[in-house]
Formats: structure tokens, C-alpha cells, sequence
């Protein structure tokens, strides 16, 4: 058996049952009872980077269309989803590489990448390149007024272009459980 991490990006209608299943565990083993049956739902239906050793799923990252708007403009946003690395292999490079194929897909896709960090990974994010969203965030179509991130939101776009404004106001498409 060869030991060495091996990573591949698939479609959710291209993992296998037993796949799902052992990224979802992998991702709620890692956030415990802070991980609601939504943010598993949050995180199909886009493009997952999966990382095995053997038959054993050591990492996980997944990145689904999300609708977001700025500065009176809506477009598509890649919103990152359900990050997370077995324990053992922390400080290894491995979460670099999961997320190396997240960002790969951002860019190719041509979409403005979106997460919501936990404080103690932000540092982890920004020397990748990911921008702390510093200005309003909000829903589209919420009678809701935007409003500052707080301590449970950190959201960061990637590489954020010219023409978005990290102090401005982000706002993205609701759904059911939390927004960011």
C-alpha cells in the first residue's frame, strides 16, 4: 500500500457513497457539535478536493456557487466550505495542498472565492492570500441592514480584485442555517 497522501478534485455527483460519508466525518470530527446538519448541506454541490491515504479520507475542502453582491453588482461567488484536516496531519503542508485545489478551482472558475474563517486558522488564510472582509455583510434580499462581522464571522474573499472594497458592503444569497 502506498502511504503517500494522494489528492483529487471531483464533482458531489462524482463521490462515491462511502466518500461522502467519510469527508462529512472528517469534517464534523473536526468542529464536534459546533458542525449542523446544514453546514454539511452547505457544503454539496460544487467541487470538493479530497484527500486520502490509502482508503482512509485525511483531508477535505469544498467550494459551491454562491450569489453574492457588492457595490449595487451581483455575480458569482465560490463560497469554501467544510475545510478540515485529520489531526495527525496538521503542520505537514497537507491543508496547503486541499487548499491549493480549492483555489485552483476558484480561479479557473472565475469567481470571487468566499469563506468564514475560525479565528485561529485566519493567519492560515491570509498568508495564502485570502483578505479579511472589514466592511458590512448582509443577505440579498434581507430587509435585514448589514451589519459589522463579529467574532464568529470572519469572512474572507481571495485575491480580491480592484473593484472590490473590503470595507464596503458584502452581501450574499440566503439559505437555510447560517449565512456565512
Amino acid at each position: 500500500m502506498d502511504d503517500a497522501p494522494a489528492l483529487r478534485t471531483v464533482s458531489t455527483d462524482e463521490l462515491s457513497d462511502a466518500d461522502t460519508h467519510a469527508c462529512e466525518g472528517l469534517v464534523r470530527g473536526a468542529f464536534g457539535e459546533h458542525f449542523t446538519p446544514h453546514d454539511w448541506i452547505h457544503a454539496l454541490g460544487g467541487v470538493h478536493a479530497v484527500l486520502t491515504v490509502g482508503d482512509r479520507v485525511i483531508g477535505h475542502a469544498a467550494v459551491v456557487p454562491r450569489l453574492l453582491a457588492h457595490d449595487g453588482k451581483e455575480f458569482d461567488g465560490g463560497f469554501v466550505e467544510a475545510v478540515a484536516l485529520d489531526p495527525e496531519f496538521r503542520g505537514t503542508g497537507q491543508g496547503a495542498a486541499v487548499m491549493e485545489a480549492i483555489e485552483a478551482e476558484i480561479e479557473s472558475s472565475d469567481v470571487l472565492g468566499v469563506l468564514n474563517s475560525l479565528p485561529e486558522a485566519v493567519g492560515f488564510y491570509e498568508a495564502r492570500g485570502w483578505v479579511r472582509w472589514r466592511g458590512l455583510l448582509g443577505g440579498i434580499g434581507n430587509f435585514d441592514d448589514p451589519t459589522p462581522p463579529d467574532d464568529q464571522d470572519t469572512v474572507m474573499v481571495f485575491h480580491p480584485p480592484a473593484h472590490i472594497d473590503v470595507d464596503g458592503v458584502l452581501l450574499v444569497n440566503n439559505r437555510v442555517g447560517s449565512r456565512w
